[in-house]
């Protein structure tokens, strides 16, 4: 009888000792709270990639009222994302302050733009994947994805670039794999960089460079309004909706399959608490139909993952872009 009495009190202790844990789990994100505006710092100037997911990510939590405190969004461009990840880590620990970041994070650390890299933030959540577009003006002889390739290998110092990254990131990265592919030297083209994808068809629109290669975000009303043409996006399939009728690469014959990201990170040093408070708001903010819609009009793809998630993505990324990098001549020696 007594070894039955203790079983039964061992497996009620057992019970008590679990239900108490996920008490625990489903407390984490309630021990913790903004104590002040919070701060979405996005590293480039208005109306770029960034800039859409930082203000829609703003939108949708005040919409859904997730947060206790004011969200706001603070563009501080420049050193392709290093100046704004110097300014959350001004705030060490403190999960008041994140970032939209993108592919920039990795890259400049394996191209030498910057020291500050992964190991410098805590990730917080994978939110999007996007298209890099490449577009042309309007009245431009490049009609095709064909009629670029045709420029580049007649004569390669013909062709000027608009790209919306640093030296290394993503637009870069996709327009140096399309100029390798068409059998030229992606380090010796003439690459003109700028901080937003924006800035980049603006450039474009003025005549003042060949091609883009942007977010998918910022081309849709350019394009839409006869200013530039779309002649091919980076992915592997075609994509739905307002890309439905725009070509890869692969099928212009050019072996090129590269989509960047949009993550959101804090400074080092973040609480368990604080990074469950994210993980619980950004999983709400996710899954809202606000987000939903935004995702579908910003020519977004939903790939939403948690922070360990992202930790993890963050890493694997970072072993699959080294590599690469290194293949185009954009590593540091």
């Amino acid at each position: 009888m007594a070894g039955k009495k203790l079983t039964y009190r061992a497996i009620v202790a057992t019970c008590i000792a679990l239900l108490g844990g996920q008490v625990t789990v489903a407390r984490a994100a309630d021990s913790w709270a903004p104590r002040r505006p919070v701060e979405i710092v996005v590293p480039s100037a208005p109306g770029g990639g960034l800039d859409l997911v930082g203000r829609t990510l703003q939108s949708v939590i005040q919409q859904e009222h997730l947060a206790s405190k004011p969200i706001t969004v603070a563009n501080r461009p420049g050193g392709g994302g290093t100046v704004g990840l110097a300014y959350i880590n001004s705030h060490p620990g403190d999960g008041d302050y994140v970032s939209v970041q993108a592919l920039p994070l990795i890259t400049n650390r394996i191209t030498g733009q910057s020291t500050i890299g992964l190991d410098d933030v805590t990730p917080l959540a994978v939110l999007v994947t996007e298209q890099v577009v490449f577009s042309a003006p309007e009245d431009s002889p490049v009609k095709t994805g064909q009629d670029l390739l045709q420029m580049l290998k007649k004569n390669p110092a013909s062709v000027s670039f608009a790209v919306s990254s640093s030296p290394g990131g993503q637009s870069h990265d996709a327009a140096a794999l399309v100029v390798k592919a068409a059998g030229a030297n992606p380090t010796k083209l003439k690459m003109v960089f700028f901080d937003s994808g924006g800035e980049a068809v603006t450039s474009l629109m003025g005549g003042h460079v060949t091609v883009a290669a942007t977010p998918a975000g910022v081309v849709l009303g350019p394009s839409q309004a006869k200013r530039i043409r779309l002649i091919a996006i980076s992915g592997g399939k075609r994509e739905q909706g307002a890309l439905a009728n725009v070509p890869t690469w692969k099928e212009q014959g050019v072996d090129v399959d590269f989509t960047t990201w949009r993550v959101l990170v804090g400074p080092k040093g973040m609480t368990p608490a604080q990074i469950a408070w994210w993980d619980n708001v950004l999983q709400k903010a996710t899954s809202s139909p606000q987000w939903a819609a935004a995702v579908k009009r910003n020519l977004w793809t939903a790939d939403y993952q948690d922070s360990k998630e992202t930790r993890t993505f963050l890493q694997n990324e970072r072993g699959r872009l080294t590599p690469l990098l290194g293949e185009l001549g954009l590593a540091k020696n």
